[in-house]
């Protein structure tokens, strides 16, 4: 086994020994003699929804030097070792890597497609250790990742950042870079290379521009947008810290209006959680249910707001940002317009209820009735201080007072921050849109009328949005 660089770091080797199977080494430095508890994580940050990852793992064995140790399950995604001595310990074991989407896995002679959350053990306790990571792959494929690669090793200043970072390698990477206030930005990515066009990326420079100037200060020195263009229709998108991984398909679609609107909302998410961070995810407790309150607001307002910078850029014209809104809109009131929840309520569901079917008329979406409380919030305040304020001046002040990642925020600070901003109460406004679960389409069209644009509903063509023009 190979030698540490620090006292309790950690050393993964992945290679792909046969089509759809990933096959790992994991060498740590116990701190400790006798029974060392080994997790898998349940869910991953993006999808807060039980996925039991370790179904993917049909066995493991465990050593020390050339000696065999014994390992045992103890729970659906843990296990115990019996540590013999204060020597390095070997793990060994295999990952069926299937799931063709943003937040899994892939092995196959096409890509090697790796996201860490899914398939790297951890013992307890080492959350915050290094990590050396060696990846097998034909010498002639090409890869993507943000992590800091030091030939031939990828290199992580935690467990943490490791499962935030993910890997994609294949024979072919289109990839194309810029500079923005410092920050280096990459575009990479598999598929068709007309898809990776100046039209797409001159689109998410204004993108990254915008959002950059809007929100006044960055945590980050580097982002790196992630993409596979695969055969399958498809959409769907992860946020973290450094990168963003996202999946579009089927590859013969003209997909660029989804690709931007995909990457502003992820983008966004740079800020809104994986910096100003809901205080029940401070930190992230991977082999635990972590119930939240506020996920409406991690959505919610990302979907707004991912929409609107797309105008705000220049992307996209007015015209076409009204569209987009009254998607949006109408994806709430079609679906989900009586449904029982509030949006806390729904919130927490996520962990019970998944992101497929529910009940019928239990719950609503955090996407798109949060999106409509971001709506309706941001024209209340531009109304009231004639566009001198809005909804960037609480997600400042947020990112101001809870974004450095030493305190999270609940709820009521959320509320808080936007009264402060408001100069007022806003209770009946809370109670109604946020904590109840009444029907919204005349207050909604009440704020909308207000900012010159007309929100109407007839049995025919359904909900219209328009301009009101003066005659």
């Amino acid at each position: 086994m190979g030698n540490f660089t620090r006292s309790h770091g950690m050393k993964y080797t992945l290679s792909m020994a046969k089509e759809n199977w990933l096959q790992i080494e994991f060498e740590f430095q116990p701190k400790k003699v006798g029974r060392v508890k080994i997790g898998l994580p349940i869910w991953r940050p993006g999808r807060y929804q039980v996925q039991n990852f370790a179904k993917n793992i049909p066995e493991i064995k465990a050593f020390q030097g050339d000696k065999k140790i014994l390992i045992q399950k103890v729970e659906l995604s843990s296990w115990e070792i019996e540590v013999l001595e204060q020597a390095p310990v070997k793990l060994v074991y295999s990952y069926y890597a299937v799931q063709r989407d943003a937040g899994g896995s892939v092995a196959n002679g096409q890509m090697l497609y790796i996201n860490f959350i899914n398939c790297l053990l951890c013992p307890k306790g080492f959350e915050n250790q290094d990590c050396t990571v060696a990846i097998k792959f034909p010498k002639a494929w090409k890869f993507a990742t943000s992590l800091t690669y030091k030939n031939p090793f990828f290199i992580a200043s935690s467990y943490r950042e490791l499962v935030d970072s993910p890997f994609l390698a294949a024979p072919q990477i289109h990839s194309f870079t810029w500079k923005n206030s410092g920050i280096n930005f990459f575009l990479e990515g598999i598929g068709p290379a007309t898809i990776f066009n100046e039209k797409l990326i001159a689109s998410y420079q204004k993108i990254v521009a915008y959002q950059l100037a809007w929100m006044g200060a960055s945590p980050i020195k580097k982002y790196h947008f992630l993409l596979w263009i695969c055969p399958e229709p498809f959409y769907h998108g992860v946020e973290h810290t450094q990168s963003t991984m996202m999946v579009m398909g089927p590859e013969d679609r003209e997909c660029y209006d989804d690709l931007i609107g995909l990457a502003s909302h992820e983008f966004f998410h740079v800020w809104n959680i994986a910096t100003i961070r809901p205080k029940p995810l401070l930190p992230y407790r991977y082999g635990e249910i972590t119930y939240f309150e506020t996920a409406w607001i991690v959505e919610g307002v990302t979907t707004y707001l991912g929409d609107w910078f797309l105008k705000a850029s220049g992307v996209i014209s007015e015209e076409e940002y009204l569209n987009l809104l009254l998607g949006n809109i109408k994806l709430h009131f079609d679906r989900d317009r009586f449904s029982a929840q509030s949006l806390t309520e729904s919130s927490m569901d996520l962990w019970l209820d998944g992101y497929g079917p529910s009940t019928p008329g239990k719950r609503v979406s955090i996407y798109f009735k949060g999106a409509i409380v971001a709506l309706g919030l941001d024209l209340m305040i531009q109304q009231k201080f004639n566009g001198a304020r809005s909804l960037k001046d609480i997600m400042q002040r947020l990112n101001a007072k809870f974004g450095n990642l030493k305190s999270g925020y609940v709820q009521s600070d959320f509320f808080s921050i936007a009264e402060e901003v408001y100069e007022a109460p806003l209770t009946d406004f809370w109670d109604l849109w946020v904590l109840g679960s009444g029907d919204l389409l005349e207050p909604l069209a009440s704020i909308l009328r207000l900012s010159g644009l007309a929100l109407s509903e007839s049995p025919t063509l359904g909900l219209q949005l328009s301009k009101i023009t003066n005659t």
